[in-house]
């Protein structure tokens, strides 16, 4: 063999155990994102059945909190609706008993079966934007059925009992207000004769919020009156999107190829395959295994300083589980993979070591 052909060779050997690990991660993650069903049934599950919504909506409640502190109307309920005073108390716990009132798993699963289908439709259709049309009907309906009572009881049931002050304080602005006016209730449980009222109120709150809910909720209206600007927007998007997923399908071919090259230009019989193949194959399989043992924590870390480094740790531990449930899905069939690999590199090795020793004997 010539000094040129094994120079190439060389080269050959050393960009197949460089791109091996890159090449079977790029193909296990196309695989695993760009799979509707898959994905669909991941982000269901996690919508459904996770706390998520119920944590970002009490993240919401508190932000709703510090801006009627930052307004001077904390805990006085008398200058916007009872709705958005209510909320304020909200956390955690209240919010997973209403997303079981008003949220059931079969109007999150319609959302999400419809987003997850959009997006990926839109990727291949002529489409702008995708078309995502959220049904809000099965929405309005529950929610001004019991269920919706039973989640004003649970807010309600939050509030703490008034104090004198402010039960006097209501009973002076009652007293001040024009005969027929309505008079919203400070941010506590009053007792009887008002009690009955006052929790009226917060059910015609709802129903009133209710009835400003479309029939129908285009997700991406907005986005579809944005243009593209300096290559950033939904068309140059998409086209990144389907060259991101002609490379991932076609990842495998590039060690295939180097392989090819390097019997085209190195072996010469099976003691030169198991020498060229085997040593390569076993570095980059070997390589491939060690993102298996340290992505979790990788993805951990990434999350937390970064995308979510501004949210509540709560959020943060719920989200990364979340992701990194996806994760497996690429990482752990990415590990057989390279196992595999590594073991056919060590065969063809040992296969090499063996003929050797048989020769020399």
């Amino acid at each position: 063999m010539s000094g040129l052909l094994k120079a190439l060779a060389i080269v050959c050997v050393v960009l197949l155990i460089i791109t091996l690990p890159l090449a079977l991660f790029a193909w296990d993650l196309g695989r695993v994102v760009f799979n509707p069903p898959l994905v669909k049934q991941i982000v269901t599950d996690e919508v459904v059945n996770s706390e998520l919504i119920p944590l970002a909506l009490a993240w919401f409640s508190k932000d709703v909190a510090y801006e009627r502190m930052a307004d001077g109307v904390a805990m006085t309920g008398i200058s916007e609706p009872d709705i958005v005073a209510l909320i304020s108390y909200l956390e955690q716990p209240e919010w997973s008993l209403i997303k079981q009132e008003v949220l059931p798993p079969e109007i999150l699963a319609a959302w999400t079966s419809t987003t997850v289908d959009g997006v990926y439709a839109w990727v291949d259709n002529t489409d702008r934007v995708p078309q995502i049309v959220w049904a809000m009907e099965p929405f309005k309906a529950r929610v001004n059925s019991e269920h919706g009572v039973n989640s004003i009881t649970i807010a309600y049931n939050k509030l703490p009992t008034c104090l004198p002050a402010e039960i006097e304080d209501f009973k002076t602005r009652l007293a001040a207000a024009p005969a027929g006016t309505k008079v919203l209730y400070n941010l506590c449980q009053f007792p009887e004769p008002w009690h009955t009222d006052q929790f009226q109120q917060y059910v015609d709150s709802l129903t009133n919020v209710v009835e400003n809910v479309p029939r129908q909720f285009a997700l991406t209206q907005e986005l579809a009156q944005t243009n593209d600007q300096q290559g950033v927007g939904p068309e140059a998007l998409k086209k990144q999107l389907r060259q991101i997923r002609f490379w991932m399908n076609v990842a495998w071919l590039i060690p295939l190829v180097l392989l090819i090259l390097i019997a085209a230009l190195a072996v010469r019989s099976p003691e030169t395959l198991a020498r060229w193949w085997g040593l390569p194959l076993m570095v980059g399989g070997l390589a491939a295994l060690l993102p298996l043992f340290v992505y979790r924590w990788l993805i951990t870390n990434l999350l937390a300083s970064g995308p979510l480094s501004e949210t509540p740790p709560l959020i943060v531990t719920e989200a990364t589980r979340s992701i990194l449930r996806l994760a497996d899905h690429i990482f752990q069939p990415m590990g057989l993979q390279a196992a595999a690999c590594a073991l056919v590199g060590a065969g063809l090795l040992v296969f090499l070591f063996v003929r050797q020793r048989n020769k020399s004997t």
